[in-house]
């Protein structure tokens, strides 16, 4: 049985519902517009086209939900394509960016501002799963291939408040730089889970995230440096993580240079920053904070 595909070249502008009976295509940088509201069935599938897009901002196509617009999903994934629909094992797309009103944020060309004019964002979801989303430097970069003056993230946040984000579950599986990018955020999920990110697991810059009941990041050795399970950055104040007391977390990799863990439960990690770290169990004890408050 041959796959219904429905192409996504353009923003969206109205309201509109996205069928399990379909399977998406991004092949442009794609927005969804200020008091748009986009509705995801259970099981929807959305893929996002892998290769060079010269009228993207990102240079690559990408999913980008604007300030002040409306996502109600329930379970749903985004997946790396090729230009035949196909899925691939190969990050090098623009990955996907929830934009919030919350504060000022700004990175890789994409940037907000407070705007009381333009409502809150409102982002609903149970869960989203994305696989191979972001893209890798480049081994060698020509004037056809240069984007941005960085690799892409799987999944950005940019300046989003507690108040309009209320996505329970995220799973990163192989971005092409970090799995789950936070700027100048402060949000809270049930579960986070990373697995295999070309570079760092969890980045924080400052911002806040609370996690409730699972923590998982696999970064475990790759080919790839300077590749961390944490990586927070403190430009315009400090970063938080808050690990919620009984709390599954399963963390394995190099801890991170220049933080503080807090935690009765979590074991101190070594002084050498390349040391490797692993941690399986539950905050059993009391809740955890690892943080950053003027170094990166």
């Amino acid at each position: 049985m041959s796959t219904n595909y429905e192409i996504l070249s353009s923003d969206i502008t109205r309201n509109r519902r996205l069928s399990a009976k379909k399977v998406y295509v991004v092949n442009a940088e794609v927005r969804v517009r200020k008091n748009v509201r986009l509705v995801i069935e259970d099981g929807v599938t959305i893929l996002i086209q892998n290769g060079y897009y010269p009228k993207s901002q990102l240079k690559r196509s990408a999913l980008i939900f604007d300030q002040g617009s409306m996502l109600r999903g329930q379970r749903f994934y985004i997946k790396a394509c090729n230009e035949k629909y196909r899925q691939v094992k190969n990050a090098d797309n623009g990955g996907v960016w929830f934009l919030g009103n919350f504060c000022k944020a700004s990175k890789d060309t994409v940037s907000v501002k407070i705007n009381r004019k333009i409502p809150p964002s409102s982002f609903k979801a149970e869960m989203i799963s994305m696989h191979y989303l972001g893209r890798r430097d480049p081994e060698r970069e020509t004037s056809r291939t240069l984007a941005v003056n960085d690799d892409i993230d799987g999944i950005s946040i940019l300046g989003v408040g507690p108040d309009e984000w209320n996505i329970s579950e995220i799973r990163s599986h192989y971005s092409g730089d970090d799995g789950f990018d936070v700027t100048n955020s402060h949000i809270k999920l049930d579960r986070i889970k990373v697995v295999t990110p070309t570079e760092d697991g969890l980045n924080l810059s400052s911002s806040r995230v609370e996690v409730r009941r699972s923590l998982i990041l696999e970064v475990t050795k790759t080919k790839y440096t300077d590749r961390d399970i944490f990586d927070f950055e403190t430009d315009d104040g400090a970063s938080y993580l808050e690990i919620a007391q009984h709390c599954h977390v399963d963390i394995r990799g190099v801890f991170g240079d220049e933080l503080v863990l807090s935690s009765k439960d979590l074991p101190k990690p070594k002084r050498n920053g390349d040391a490797p770290y692993q941690f399986k169990g539950v905050t059993r004890k009391a809740a955890a904070l690892i943080y950053s408050i003027n170094l990166d």
